[in-house]
């Protein structure tokens, strides 16, 4: 199965600065947390989703995830909509380009002053689901509100589901009246608010980062290449041991020997690819400065750590030393997009509102401020 997408990095720093350990979470589902930055398949994104929503442990923690949502980290995604002239070219691009970075799906209904943003999670119906929508439905506005420097108001929600415990929430964290019982969820804004300039609008910048987009999305919706699926194997697999063709051919369902006649038919080997991947993984653990060479040279599967020396320098013309020196050494990157000095003023939050009766309010708390 072809890789989706990866999990919010918003999602991400927030439950590690909420005091959730990441590496924990990850394990938990299967994963390492590097993966969690990496594009996942549905599989993957379900398992980690549905213990993170337990390890929560608040049913309303979407209402104000999604308004706390930062768009930069969104990546393209992100700079393509911060770029656009208006609020609803803005809108446009994220509807287009939306399942580079979420599962949801986007469709803009105009009707007269009126424009309805509609939601829908197409994945599988789980716990975590109904929480799926709410940040997708607040980051949305979040955008609006940031890039407009207008204190956006929609004229309702729609939702398709029944009124949850803490229903009174949605009116009051979105400042608008909310319709439960709905037959589809949807953001509705007045139509004029999609003709708000965005202060971030570069049409320049906007042309470049639709092009990448354009570029991101083919690619996403193009089959995976046998040597693709290879390498995933190989990362998942590259903790400690080096993973055979063999074992490869197992995890893919095919023969031995299906496996090699189809990596001959595109052009590579799977020795070519081992290295690839090893060197991929390499520069990734290097770059963050955590791991010693010994510990690097262990998790992707090398007999010592001057076999692993060897093969670094033999690949990049560097010392695995040399090149943790420059990664940590590179100045942050500064975002392309100018953001306004102040945020306006959002409607308000209330911590951990209409958490279940016993539930403990201090375990992740920072994920409702």
């Amino acid at each position: 199965m072809a890789p989706i997408a990866p999990l919010p990095l918003n999602l991400i720093d927030g439950l590690r600065k909420a005091g959730f350990d990441l590496d924990q979470l990850a394990a938990q589902a299967g994963l390492t947390a590097e993966q969690l930055r990496r594009p996942l398949t549905e599989a993957q994104a379900d398992r980690f989703f549905t213990v993170a929503y337990e390890r929560v442990g608040n049913p309303a923690v979407g209402l104000t995830l999604g308004l706390n949502m930062r768009p930069e980290l969104f990546g393209v995604v992100g700079f393509a909509a911060m770029t656009s002239p208006s609020f609803g070219a803005a809108l446009a691009r994220i509807a287009r380009y939306n399942a580079l970075v979420s599962g949801c799906t986007l469709d803009i209904l105009l009707d007269g002053e009126q424009a309805e943003v509609r939601v829908r999670y197409d994945g599988p119906l789980r716990p975590y689901s109904r929480c799926r929508l709410d940040i997708q439905m607040g980051s949305l506005l979040a955008f609006g509100r940031t890039f407009t420097e207008r204190q956006i108001v929609p004229l309702h929600l729609l939702l398709a589901c029944p009124p949850p415990p803490h229903h009174a929430l949605y009116a009051q964290v979105f400042a608008c009246p909310a319709r439960f019982g709905q037959p589809h969820d949807a953001i509705v804004f007045r139509r004029a608010d999609l003709e708000l300039p965005l202060v971030s609008g570069n049409p320049n910048m906007a042309g470049l980062f639709e092009h990448e987009a354009e570029r991101h999305v083919a690619a996403w919706q193009a089959p995976p290449s046998t040597a693709e699926q290879v390498r995933e194997a190989l990362r998942e697999r590259l903790r400690g041991e080096l993973a055979s063709i063999g074992a490869v051919a197992r995890e893919l369902c095919v023969s031995e020997r299906t496996l090699q006649r189809r990596l001959a038919q595109e052009g590579v080997r799977f020795t070519v690819l081992v290295d690839q991947t090893r060197l991929e993984s390499a520069r990734q653990y290097l770059a963050t400065g955590r791991a010693s060479l010994t510990e690097v040279a262990y998790l992707l599967g090398f007999a010592d750590p001057n076999s692993f020396f060897r093969f670094f320098k033999r690949q990049t013309g560097v010392t695995p030393d040399e090149y943790r020196q420059r990664a940590t050494a590179a100045p942050a990157l500064r975002p392309i997009a100018t953001l306004p000095r102040e945020a306006p003023a959002r409607a308000p939050h209330t911590a951990l509102p209409g958490a279940p009766p016993g539930h403990d309010p201090t375990p992740g708390a920072g994920l409702l401020q």
